[in-house]
């Protein structure tokens, strides 16, 4: 069941990649910058709103179960559903009321538009959040699997109202991004309309009631969803209003900066939106797509850390660590040198040319953050695994002041340039202080050598034989995609023949990977890794 959640959050980053690409292309620089400010502002309150609510849903139907009282999961879901009914339809009519005033503090005029079309996902997700919460007290994660591919998979429908529109010669950005943002709506509809019918029509799950303890009240369960649910909701958001409070900070910052350089009136607030909407329409996607990958290390980790930590298996513990260290380094390095060396051939490949001048600069820089973003995630399972949530929180909490600090002096300074330097420096700060945490509480310290030293050198020289390739043959070959797709040969063999080369894989860090024991066992028997 875990395996198929973690498959599941890759096809999603995939479709999403595939969705944000076409969807930056389609409705230009300024049309993104629109889509951009609705979605950022739902994306808040998706984390506040529904981040506590399955954990908290799953956590008291569970404990139901093992104390014997076996009809109340179904108590509680109804009661669940009932109370963020409310509240999430509250939370949307507050959207709609505010998206005017919103809107004008984003200096654009147009995104209310933009934020009514999102604003019923609000109330969807919200319910299915409490479904999901249903399900996962019974450690059924297949609903929750398959509720992510669909609502991902639903969005492409956007796509397909924007070339509607333009085929009936629509050509008004912000109608556009209108369009593509009802694509998250029909992804959140579905997915609600899916976990209804599941839950309807569900058989199995809570039909042994025989010997049943009784429930207790309704008034304690709701008091007990909303104690577990608040502070879960509150501390996930520490990223999410970190990322809210950014896009004020950078498009208001670029406004200075612009009007420093002389620009005023309309041209002013044009050259911002355009300029904020290619830097988020042609690296977001990009820069989020590795972590696809290293996310799932992770995931496959931390149940095995909860268990050796328990067991005070220290050897254990560290044993799972250092493997997990080593495969994130592995994956996350040669995906950050690579989007930097090759960041122009990547955008001129993948977007229009009005995303070339901004997204090839801030891509090559803020590249340069895969790797500490992926350990963030990585770090934060270690101190999650001996119960230092709160001391995660705490690194987060740095790094976004950071962040934030970083971005009001470098935008004002260097313009749209000084965005990708503070998430360079908000997720350097995290990793560091989380490494800190981990040799203060855990006494485990990060070999240097497998976890950046060795994938750093293999990676360096993977990426620079890959730039020299697509340099060269670029001057040749009049086609970016063939130069491109040279260069990613080039790299691909190189890397993985500097990592058999260093010997860096062991039977161990195979272990973490899918299927990685079968594949382990493969390379063993060719010396290609290390017993």
């Amino acid at each position: 069941m875990r395996s198929f959640l973690t498959v599941a959050n890759v096809i999603v980053k995939i479709i999403g990649a595939i969705y944000k690409i076409p969807l930056a292309n389609l409705i230009t620089p300024t049309g993104m910058d629109y889509y951009n400010d609705a979605y950022q502002i739902y994306s808040l309150l998706f984390v506040i709103s529904t981040a506590g609510v399955p954990v908290a849903i799953a956590k008291l139907v569970s404990e139901s179960i093992v104390a014997g009282r076996l009809r109340e999961p179904k108590k509680i879901l109804g009661i669940s559903l009932k109370m963020f009914a409310v509240i999430s339809f509250s939370l949307m009519v507050l959207v709609i009321v505010f998206a005017r005033p919103l809107s004008l503090m984003l200096s654009n005029n147009s995104t209310n538009y933009c934020i009514y079309m999102i604003a019923p996902s609000i109330f969807l997700v919200i319910i299915s959040a409490a479904i999901k919460g249903y399900f996962q007290g019974y450690k059924c994660m297949t609903p929750s699997a398959a509720y992510q591919v669909i609502e991902a998979a639903f969005k492409l429908f956007g796509l397909a109202i924007i070339f509607i529109m333009i085929r009936r010669g629509i050509t008004d950005v912000m109608i556009l991004a209108c369009g593509g943002v009802l694509g998250v709506t029909f992804g959140s509809f579905a997915s609600a309309v899916f976990m209804i019918i599941r839950v309807l029509s569900e058989k199995e799950l809570g039909k042994d009631t025989e010997g049943s303890l009784p429930s207790g009240k309704s008034s304690k369960i709701a008091k007990n969803i909303i104690t577990l649910a608040i502070p879960i909701s509150l501390s996930s958001a520490v990223m999410s209003v970190t990322s809210t409070l950014d896009m004020f900070l950078v498009k208001w910052n670029l406004k200075y900066f612009y009007s420093a350089a002389g620009e005023v009136g309309d041209k002013l607030t044009d050259l911002v939106k355009s300029t904020y909407g290619a830097y988020v329409g042609a690296t977001s996607s990009l820069f989020n797509l590795p972590q696809a990958v290293t996310v799932t290390v992770g995931v496959a980790v931390l149940p095995f850390l909860t268990t050796a930590f328990a067991k005070k298996d220290r050897q254990e513990a560290f044993s799972n660590m250092r493997s997990s260290s080593k495969l994130v380094g592995m994956i996350a390095m040669p995906c950050t040198l690579g989007l930097s060396f090759l960041s122009e051939p990547i955008v001129k490949l993948l977007y229009s040319q009005s995303y070339w001048t901004v997204g090839i600069s801030t891509l090559r820089i803020l590249a340069l953050s895969v790797y500490f973003v992926s350990f963030s995630s990585l770090t934060g399972v270690f101190l999650q695994s001996v119960g230092k949530v709160s001391t995660a929180l705490l690194s987060m909490g740095a790094g976004a002041v950071i962040k934030l600090t970083a971005n009001i002096v470098m935008v004002r300074l260097i313009g749209i340039m000084g965005a990708p330097v503070g998430t360079f420096l908000c997720y350097a700060t995290i990793v560091i202080l989380n490494m800190l945490f981990i040799k203060k509480y855990i006494g485990f310290s990060f070999p240097a050598a497998d976890t950046f030293i060795k994938p750093f050198i293999c990676s360096l020289i993977s990426c620079s034989l890959a730039f020299l390739a697509w340099y060269f043959s670029a001057k040749f070959i009049n086609s970016n995609i063939v130069c491109l797709a040279l260069a990613l040969i080039v790299a691909g063999v190189v890397y993985t023949a500097s990592i058999f080369l260093f010997r860096l894989l062991s039977k161990e860090d195979m272990a973490l990977l899918p299927k990685g024991d079968k594949l382990g066992r493969l390379l063993e028997k060719y010396n290609l890794i290390k017993d």
